[in-house]
Parts: structure tokens; sequence; C-alpha cells
């Protein structure tokens, strides 16, 4: 059986030095404009076909027999003239064979992508060559993979919220650590495995977030929203204008690099005035949603915002389904911008997370932070309790040393919810952070702490996900 040709477009410098190498395994078809060039490259290969015409004419495509053709390749730059490419290939003559396009900009990668097509950016890889060899901190493999940086190795340079932490607690959902290296031992990572200043690690994952999961390790500066995703994500329904400002408020001062808003299937806004109250700050419409549930399950998103001046209906159903299954943090917004206040209640299974998120985010919109712990009172404190109470001091002590930041914890006694709502309703336009404790079930029988605060307190809330959610 004949060995299949590959098919090239374009003929320039660079181009030709790749047809050398390519002919040397495989028969070849180029295509060029330059008649001159085509000859020449023919006759000076006995396996390499040339045709004389321009790349985007359905007249030049006749004159190739695609049976003949495994994969096309071209290192053409008019974006143009590349998309038709793909189109013809794609739609005209239905080909299912691989594309590789060589382009040196990615101005309009999107466009392409919609054609299966694999992009190489010839100058990007010969950069990344160059850092790996001067910069010994970080590499991203050019022939594994995707090649679009969902797979890294970086040594970890600097302290974070990342370091030193058991890898269940890091809510790793669209991220992994596939391998480590340590002291020349290679190692595959477990839940309980602690990331050490100096490791060498493998990350694997979506390629935005495993670049930001480089610059937090090598930098040792934590982006919030961008270890869940880069979007802030709004669901319209129901959305209060003075709400719309405070997401609005809370999008421009994280690191977050998308604003979009969600309509739903049962309520689809439409109405002028409503659009142009989700708008308000550059927001996005990003799509209809099949109901509120699906929110949950968004792509790429750091933050789910929620309206909550005007309440979540009979039994809140909507908001314990977000307790419950969101992988994504959850803001309910009261209107409450500018924040005065980050307040963080460690009534919950991930308080590690809490304080240093809590103080980021303070960080972000210039504002201080404390922590509040209720614990039960007099005779029903038990052993258990004063552990809690004693391992959350340590925990604040850790993060105050580590960042030299001062972080005031209250100890307060007796009941959870009315011990938190009586602290926090005296701080209006603060920011209430608090876990999702999903683990715990929400009903009359069954009180949970975090979820009848956000029902109850007049304040805006920002919900974490437990790691549970994202194992």
């Amino acid at each position: 059986m004949a060995t299949k040709k590959v098919l090239l477009f374009g003929l320039g410098f660079f181009q030709r030095r790749l047809l050398k190498m390519v002919a040397e395994e495989r028969p070849c078809v180029v295509v060029d404009i330059d008649s001159a060039l085509v000859e020449r490259v023919s006759m000076e290969y006995n396996n390499v076909e040339g045709i004389e015409g321009e790349a985007s004419s359905i007249v030049t495509w006749k004159k190739i027999n695609f049976e003949d053709i495994s994969h096309i390749v071209s290192s053409l730059q008019d974006y143009d003239v590349v998309l038709e490419i793909c189109r013809i290939a794609r739609n005209v003559y239905n080909l299912q064979i691989p594309i590789i396009l060589m382009l040196y900009k990615n101005d309009r990668r999107e466009e392409l992508e919609q054609y299966d097509v694999k992009i190489i950016n010839p100058i990007l890889i010969a950069s990344e060559s160059v850092l790996n060899i001067i910069q010994k901190n970080y590499a991203r493999p050019n022939n594994i993979g995707l090649g679009n940086g969902e797979i890294v190795e970086v040594i970890i340079r600097r302290r974070s919220h990342i370091v030193d932490r058991k890898m269940r607690f890091l809510a790793p959902s669209r991220w992994k650590v596939a391998a480590v290296y340590r002291n020349g031992v290679f190692m595959v990572p477990d839940g309980d495995f602690k990331m050490q200043i100096g490791d060498r690690v493998v990350l694997v994952g979506e390629p935005k977030v495993v670049e930001n999961i480089v610059n937090i390790l090598m930098i040792g500066k934590p982006e919030f929203p961008l270890q869940y995703g880069q979007n802030i994500a709004v669901i319209a329904n129901n959305m209060v204008e003075k709400d719309a400002i405070e997401i609005n408020y809370f999008f421009i001062n994280t690191r977050a690099k998308k604003y979009l808003w969600y309509d739903t299937e049962r309520k689809k806004i439409d109405n002028k005035e409503e659009v142009a109250v989700l708008e308000v700050g550059g927001s996005e419409f990003g799509g209809t949603l099949q109901n509120f549930r699906s929110a949950a399950y968004l792509h790429d998103v750091g933050t789910l915002a929620i309206s909550g001046s005007a309440g979540f209906g009979l039994f809140n159903v909507r908001l314990k389904y977000y307790f419950k299954k969101t992988r994504h943090p959850v803001l309910i917004s009261r209107g409450q911008a500018p924040y005065k206040e980050v307040i963080v209640s460690l009534n919950g299974y991930i308080p590690e997370r809490l304080i240093e998120t809590g103080a980021e985010i303070a960080a972000h919109f210039g504002v201080s932070c404390k922590c509040i712990y209720v614990i039960p009172p007099g005779a029903l404190k038990t052993q258990k309790d004063s552990l809690e109470l004693e391992n959350r001091k340590k925990y604040v002590r850790d993060y105050e040393n580590l960042t030299r930041t001062k972080i005031p914890l209250i100890v307060l006694e007796g009941n959870p919810v009315h011990k938190i709502l009586s602290e926090v309703d005296d701080a209006p336009n603060s920011l209430i952070i608090m876990a999702a404790n999903s683990k715990d079930r929400i009903s009359f029988l069954n009180p949970h702490t975090s979820f009848l605060v956000a029902v109850r307190t007049s304040n805006s809330v920002l919900i974490l996900p437990d790691e549970d959610i994202n194992e």
C-alpha cells in the first residue's frame, strides 16, 4: 500500500526548510502561487508534487487527489486565507484528516478551532525552548498533549496558600498535580500530599487555570477567583439594580477576567430595562441555561453571583441547591458596595482556606479582615470543641506569621447562628465569607449555620465550596 502524502500550503523560507524535513519521511504535495518556487521544489525532490495556485481557490483544490492525502499543513499567515483552507477542507470536501496550522499570532484562534485544527506557534515554541534553558523554574513541553499549556512543569519558589496544604483541601477541580520530584525522588501525590518549596511539580488541567496556578507557585501571590475559574457568572433572574452594581464592584476589584450574565429557559430576560441593569459595568450575555441548577456546573467560573435582596422563593430551594452542589464560590449580593470590612466565619470544614481567602479578598478591596468562631457555652463545650478552637487560633497565627498581616479572631459562646448574625449585622456594608458545609443536612431539624446566616443576614455573603465537592 502506497504511503499517503502530506499536503503543504506555502513555500516561504521557513516553509521550504519544513518541506525538506517532511520530505525525508513522507511524500508531499505543495501548493504556492509562485510558479518558479513550485517548479524548483518539484525538480529538487523526487517525492514532491508541486501545484501552482491560490490556497483559497476551489480551482486549486480540484487539482488535488485527496484519497492520497493524510495530513494538511499550512504555514501561511493570512488569517482569511487560512480560514478558507479550513472551511474548504472540512465543509466542502468533508475531509476528516488532521489539519496543522503554523501561525505566529493567536488573534483569531477561536474562529479556527471550530474546524478541529492543531495550531502551532513556531515563535512561541522557540521562545519557550530558550526560556526552559535560561529559567529552570518553569517549562511547557512542546511535544506532549495538545501543546496549549495544559501540561506544565514548575519549581515551587514561593510560599502561598497552595504550599504545605493537603491536596484534598485545595479544591483542584480544573487542575491536578500529576507528579512531584522532591530531592531526586519521583512521587505520585494523593489527597494527603503536601507540596513544599523546592518541589518540581507537573501540573495538568485547563490551560488558563494552570497558568494561574503556576504564577501562584512561582510568585507566591494567590489571585482570587482564578484558582476556581476565570469568570464571574451572574444569574439574572430577580436581579435588583443595587445588587447588580455590587456584583460589578466585586468583579472590578478581583482578578476575574470576564463578567457574564445568564438567564433560564423558564424566565428569559428580554426587557431592555432589565438588560440595561445587568449590563452595567460591561457585563456580557453568557447564554440561556436550562434551569437554575445548570448554573452550578458552568465552565470556568470563578464566582457564581446571585441577587439576594429579592429573596429566594418558597423554602429557599435555589439557595439550598447551590450550597449542596456548586463547584464555585457563590456571591449572594445584597447591594452592600462598597465594602467596609470582610468578616470570616470559621464555623466550617475549611478554616485554613476561609482565612486565606478572606484576607486576600480584603486586600483586593482595601479593607480590614477579621474572623469569628462560635463555640458551645459553658458545660456544653466538649474536649473536641476546645481542640477545634485551638486549631483555628493556630491557623490564624500561622497565616499572620506567614503574611505579616494582623487578623483579629473573635471567639463567641452560644448558638452559632444567633451569635454570628448579631456580630455581622452590627457591621453594615460587610462581606461575610463562610463555607458551604455541604456535608451537613439543611432542614428544620438540622440547623445549618452557614445557610441560615446567609438567608437571614442583611449583608452580602460569599460561600466557598467544600474540598469534597471538587474531589
